[in-house]
């Protein structure tokens, strides 16, 4: 059997998260990185389960509390991301001190950085709940129910602080800023659509091409 490597890292992550949970389950308090594979575990699942984005999260915040670690491990983990399959598509799940917090931080949305946008283009939420958006996603590929010109957006990403979210309300219009990737400009998984250098010849129509079979709308 062949996996790729999105697959094997999965798989990676499960048999970490079975040792955590086995150690649990004989009594045994957790060290930092049984923790941290068990919640990003617990989040993968309830993802592929058919969870929308806020039950997902709140899995991951339900998944441990500060007596199932060792003492002094719930402060070393003040951020847990990861990178969740559901229905639509892939998502990045930010969890903000996922042991020690009650519960999920209450989503805001931060101050665009003006200073670095590159392009404006305004988009609609055609689905039934919220989608939040990342720094980090390459805008193009964001989920399937967000209408907007695609072909826009290719090589840019939010113009917002890294780690920062966005959302977009069900039937609500909204304008964001987007700033052009740095670096290599090279692509690898964020939603299937583009895997390898924006700039490379033909690597946009071919992508404009998926987006259109997969149902993207906009494309």
């Amino acid at each position: 059997m062949r996996l790729l490597p999105r697959e094997e890292d999965r798989l990676l992550l499960f048999l970490a998260a079975e040792l955590a949970r086995k150690r649990r389950v004989r009594g045994l308090k957790l060290t930092q990185a049984e923790a941290c594979a068990l919640i990003a575990d617990q989040v993968c699942e309830a993802a592929r389960d058919g969870g929308d984005y806020e039950q997902v999260v709140a899995a991951g915040y339900a998944a441990l509390g500060a007596s199932d670690v060792l003492d002094g491990v719930a402060p070393l983990v003040p951020r847990i991301e990861v990178e969740a399959l559901f229905q639509d598509g892939s998502r990045l799940i930010v969890l903000h001190d996922p042991i020690s917090a009650e519960g999920p931080p209450q989503p805001h949305d931060p101050e665009p950085s003006w200073d670095t946008a590159a392009a404006q283009i305004e988009v609609v939420n055609e689905g039934a709940v919220a989608v939040g958006v990342t720094s980090h996603m390459h805008f193009f590929e964001v989920n399937r129910a967000l209408r907007f010109e695609r072909a826009a957006s290719w090589g840019m990403r939010l113009g917002i602080p890294a780690g920062e979210k966005v959302f977009f309300e069900p039937g609500v219009a909204r304008t964001v800023r987007l700033t052009a990737f740095g670096g290599r400009r090279v692509i690898r998984g964020h939603g299937g659509l583009c895997d390898g250098p924006l700039d490379a010849p033909g690597a946009l129509d071919a992508s404009m091409t998926l987006a259109r079979e997969r149902g993207y709308l906009g494309a």
